[in-house]
C-alpha cells in the first residue's frame, strides 16, 4: 500500500514538474515581427539568378526584449518561424512570374545565412506566397540593431513593369527571464 502511494506521489510530482517547465517555456518565448520591401526590376532575365538586396532592416529587438523582461545576453535561440511575401504593386501581379526564390540574412559580424526559400513556385500562385523557413539559428542577427536581406530570385517569364514586394517575417525568440 505504501509503495503504491509513493509511486503515485512520484508520478504526480514528475507530471507537475513537466507542466511547470512548459509554463516556463511559454513565458520565455515571444515573437518579433519585421517587414522589408524590395523591387524585382522589369528587365530581369528569364531562368537567370538575380541578386536583390534591401537597405538595413531595423530589428527593434531591444524594445521587444525589454517588453518581455529579458535582454540580448539572455537570448538562447532565435528562429524564423514565418516568412510571407506580398506583392504590393502592380495590383494585378501574381507570383506566377517566379520560378524560385532564396532569402539570406546578413550583417557585418556574422556573414550571410539562408533563412527561407521556395523552389518551383506554382504557376497558379496568387499575390501572397509563404516560404519554407530553414530553422537556422539567428541569435546574432536579431540581437543587433539591424541586418540586411539578400534575395536571390529566378524568374520564369519576363515582366513589362517593376514588381514591388513586401516580406513579412516572424522570428520566434527563446530567452531567459530577468
Amino acid at each position: 500500500m505504501k509503495i503504491n502511494f509513493l509511486i503515485f506521489i512520484a508520478v504526480t510530482l514528475f507530471l507537475s514538474s513537466c507542466n511547470i517547465q512548459e509554463n516556463i517555456d511559454d513565458i520565455t518565448t515571444f515573437n518579433i515581427s519585421n517587414s522589408a520591401e524590395f523591387t524585382v526590376p522589369s528587365s530581369s532575365g528569364v531562368n537567370l539568378p538575380i541578386d536583390l538586396g534591401t537597405p538595413d532592416v531595423s530589428t527593434s529587438s531591444q524594445q521587444s526584449f525589454e517588453n518581455n523582461n529579458t535582454r540580448a545576453d539572455l537570448v538562447e535561440n532565435v528562429n524564423l518561424s514565418e516568412l510571407t511575401l506580398t506583392i504590393t504593386s502592380p495590383n494585378d501581379r501574381t507570383f506566377s512570374f517566379l520560378k524560385s526564390l532564396e532569402i539570406y540574412i546578413s550583417n557585418e559580424s556574422e556573414g550571410s545565412t539562408l533563412i527561407a526559400e521556395i523552389q518551383d513556385v506554382p504557376e497558379n500562385a496568387g499575390s501572397e506566397l509563404e516560404l519554407e523557413t530553414t530553422g537556422a539559428n539567428l541569435d546574432e542577427y536579431i540581437k543587433e540593431d539591424s541586418y540586411d536581406l539578400q534575395y536571390e530570385i529566378v524568374t520564369r517569364e519576363t515582366m513589362n513593369s517593376d514588381t514591388d514586394i513586401r516580406s513579412d517575417m516572424v522570428f520566434e525568440v527563446r530567452a531567459k527571464v530577468l
